[in-house]
């Protein structure tokens, strides 16, 4: 468990264990790619087809089996980060915030604020977490890695 402290209107606690089930997460080969988030908008013509997709899959031939397998043998096997952005806004940093440290007990990263959407923590390699604490390994990325920083700890808003 980290918690996201300092200068913020709502202090909150992060669980990077579950974040295997969170739709946010992407692999690292899909943020190299540009993506920063899994979430993708569900559109739907009309009734009927969101019911026929919720209830059936909406493939032809049938694929959901396979498709649950296939997602099953991927978080198995890929390596997944997760983009911090969403949990700092949720905190409400002061305006006069403008530094995220990011600490592990021995040395400590600050992170601008502003970059914030460039701040990922990666939290599986291999299909396995980092460390048996649970804790995650922090950087930015813009196209190439920068301040990076192993097993965080702590999280504060300054």
């Amino acid at each position: 468990m980290i918690q996201i402290q300092g200068n913020v209107r709502f202090r909150i606690t992060l669980d990077p264990s579950t974040w295997i089930f969170d739709d946010r997460k992407v692999t690292i080969e899909e943020m190299e790619a540009g993506k920063i988030s899994g979430v993708e908008p569900i559109s739907f013509k009309d009734n009927k087809a969101w019911n026929r997709d919720i209830l059936e899959g909406g493939a032809k031939p049938p694929t959901l089996n396979s498709e649950k397998k296939y997602k099953k043998q991927q978080l198995l096997e890929s390596t997944y980060v997760i983009n911090l952005e969403p949990f700092i806004k949720i905190t409400e940093p002061a305006a006069d915030a403008t530094v995220i440290r990011l600490s592990n007990g021995s040395e400590h990263e600050d992170i601008r604020l502003e970059d914030v959407g460039k701040l990922f923590f990666q939290f599986s390699k291999d299909g396995k977490r980092l460390y048996a604490d649970g804790m995650v390994d922090a950087f930015l990325y813009d196209g190439e890695y920068s301040q990076k920083i192993e097993h965080v700890n702590a999280i504060e808003v300054i």
